[in-house]
């Protein structure tokens, strides 16, 4: 047999051993549809968005926040302009006469921690939520995930459900398929307790969490899965609501979605390598053991197939050319 589809034949197991166990794992529990109960508590909640060129879709995104259904007074909008050089400010203070938003301009330093650790500097709330400025939230997203807080009082930050906004083309339509996809696995590590990325576009966090962390890190450009990785040391809980519905945008084009992708694999590998004490490490349960390990196997095994895909492609060719070429030499003339 082949050796090179002997090592796809191996991914492909284990690929399909891995999904199983989540989905065993996800049907175990059974997750529960919708709350109906209001919280029993409305904590103080300061949502953070921190937005750098931003102009064409921010505005959506504050109408989404001014009608979630939370109580006025204990609901506060950080807008954070990270030095845009469009009219991204000029958006925002459309919004300044609103008692719940607060709107702040600072330099760009080149990477969104700077901005949410600007915007946690000018909030005192017992929550504190991070959302992207191009991702709405439906109207009772965030009382599903205060009632997640409120179910369980160890739970230091909660996710919510990420689906996309836009469906405009092929690229977008294969995205909404693996966000949709992404949902069920999101569960389940939530049920395994190895919830390894609060997602960028919205995250929410007990102020605790940062008094006994610290603030985000620049965490090679992925500090929502450092924060994670670092609340695991820390043996803070994270968990997710599937209830909480948020779409948020995606790449539109196949150049902006390998950007995307080379980040966040750049980023897990450089986060793996600064936490790689949680890797196999049996303090750390079900992330240590399974979660971040499998991660890393689907990694490796994602980058051989692609070149193993290659390979084949172009001995294809090779051979093909080749057959074209010996088709066209004379009857009766010798190769010397």
């Amino acid at each position: 047999m082949d050796i090179g589809a002997l090592g796809i034949y191996i991914c492909l197991f284990f690929g399909l051993y891995f999904e199983v166990f989540l989905l065993i794992s996800f049907l175990e529990s059974r997750p529960g549809k919708k709350t109906v109960v209001r919280p029993r508590y409305y904590p103080t909640v300061a949502i953070l968005v921190p937005c750098w060129n931003k102009e064409k879709t921010l505005a959506a995104t504050v109408h989404s926040l001014l009608a979630l259904e939370y109580p006025k007074k204990k609901l506060s909008i950080v807008i954070i302009d990270d030095g845009s050089t469009d009219d991204t400010l000029k958006t925002a203070q459309q919004f300044a006469s609103h008692a719940q938003i607060k709107i702040f301009s600072k330099q760009n330093e080149g990477s969104k921690y700077s901005a949410l650790n600007f915007g946690l500097a000018h909030t005192e709330s017992e929550l504190v939520g991070c959302l992207d400025a191009d991702t709405l939230l439906e109207k009772d997203a965030l009382i599903e995930m205060v009632n997640a807080f409120q179910a369980d009082p160890t739970v230091m930050a909660v996710t919510p459900a990420m689906l996309v906004r836009l469906q405009r083309n092929l690229l977008e339509l294969r995205q909404a398929v693996e966000y949709t996809i992404g949902v069920f696995f999101k569960k389940a590590f939530d049920y395994l307790g190895a919830i390894w990325v609060l997602p960028g576009p919205f995250s929410i966090y007990k102020r605790e969490v940062f008094t006994r962390v610290g603030g985000f890190r620049k965490a090679h450009h992925t500090e929502d899965m450092e924060m994670a990785f670092r609340m695991h040391v820390h043996k803070l809980k994270i968990a997710n609501a599937h209830t909480a519905l948020v779409h948020t945008t995606v790449p539109k084009s196949i150049g902006a979605l390998i950007r995307q992708r080379t980040r966040w694999s750049q980023g897990f590998l450089g986060n793996s390598w600064d936490y790689a004490h949680l890797f196999f490490n049996p303090r750390f349960g079900n992330l240590g053991l399974f979660a971040l390990p499998a991660g890393l196997f689907v990694f490796i095994a994602g980058i051989y197939g692609g070149i193993y895909l290659l390979y084949s492609l172009l001995s294809s060719l090779v051979r093909m050319a080749f057959d074209t070429y010996a088709t066209k030499i004379p009857v009766g003339f010798e190769i010397s």
